[in-house]
């Protein structure tokens, strides 16, 4: 596991941040030939397979550690770990300048999936960096080809107040002002003085309302974790369509490396929203987001 940490260290304070900031990828040797791809066998274990693609990545073998990170998730194999380095992987390959169309979103996705993933909070906070970076690259091509730069869209005010914490904690919160009322009630209808009444009034005035405000944010948040599904784009010229698979008029392809929430899937098409966009785009355009159940 430390040469694991001191790859991450490297890649993501070198190739993030100084290599994808503009400056053009350095080519290939004229003559270079590809190394061979290990081939991880039936019987081996996703832990060594794993151990292999890292010391390929180590090895400066992006397009190896890729294969071999892409057949852990083709067999299920669902880890923090394995999607971070897996966007690590993506990124190195740009970094070397052997990118390949949808590098930069596949990056991305390893590492937007790391961040759902993992309760690790310095993983979290690498992978968070790193997608900042992808981000910012992602932008800055996308200004430089004169598209509209922006990545993220703005969540809307009740994403952002749902997404502040826990479920569990918006459940305790409620569960706390529901106490509160019940409280209030009883004093306000056992208290024989003026003053202790309209106390009690106005404890369960403030209360019910923040009670039913909390329960309601509980439940969305709930809601979200069973039933939201997400998906990164990783192709980067996406087109949003319409259900007639028609593109739509004036709408600039999506970002690489967008996460999506995708909705309902068609005949090869994914309805997905992206801020207060809703369109479909080709399936194969987004990658979904595994998830922790």
């Amino acid at each position: 596991m430390r040469t694991i940490r001191a790859l991450r260290t490297c890649l993501v304070s070198t190739a993030l941040l100084l290599a994808l900031t503009g400056t053009a990828p350095a080519q290939a040797p004229a003559g270079a030939q590809a190394p061979a791809t290990p081939t991880p066998t039936a019987e081996g274990s996703a832990a060594a397979d794993f151990a292999i693609a890292v010391d390929a990545l180590v090895g400066g073998r992006a397009g190896d550690a890729i294969a071999l990170f892409e057949s852990l998730a083709d067999r299920g194999v669902v880890d923090e770990n394995v999607s971070f380095d897996r966007g690590l992987a993506y990124a190195e390959r740009v970094r070397m300048g052997a990118e390949q169309p949808g590098d930069l979103g596949r990056a991305a996705h390893g590492f937007e999936e790391a961040r759902a993933l993992t309760h690790n909070k310095t993983l979290e906070r690498d992978a968070t960096f790193a997608l900042g970076s992808i981000r910012t690259e992602v932008a800055r091509r996308r200004a430089h080809s004169g598209t509209r730069a922006e990545v993220e869209p703005n969540p809307s005010v009740l994403e952002t107040i749902v997404h502040l914490t826990s479920e569990d904690v918006w459940a305790g919160a409620a569960g706390v002002m529901s106490l509160i009322a019940g409280i209030a009630l009883f004093v306000r209808a056992q208290a024989k003085r003026r003053r202790v009444k309209i106390s009690g009034s106005t404890a369960f005035a403030v209360s019910a309302p923040l009670c039913v405000a909390f329960a309601l944010l509980a439940w969305s948040a709930r809601d979200d974790r069973l039933t939201l599904r997400e998906a990164v784009v990783v192709n980067p010229n996406a087109r949003p369509l319409d259900a007639r698979g028609i593109a739509l008029p004036n709408a600039n392809p999506l970002p690489e490396g967008a996460r999506v929430r995708t909705l309902s899937s068609s005949s090869g098409s994914t309805e997905i929203q992206w801020g207060t966009l809703h369109a479909w785009i080709p399936t194969p355009a987004v990658r979904p987001l595994a998830r922790r159940e």
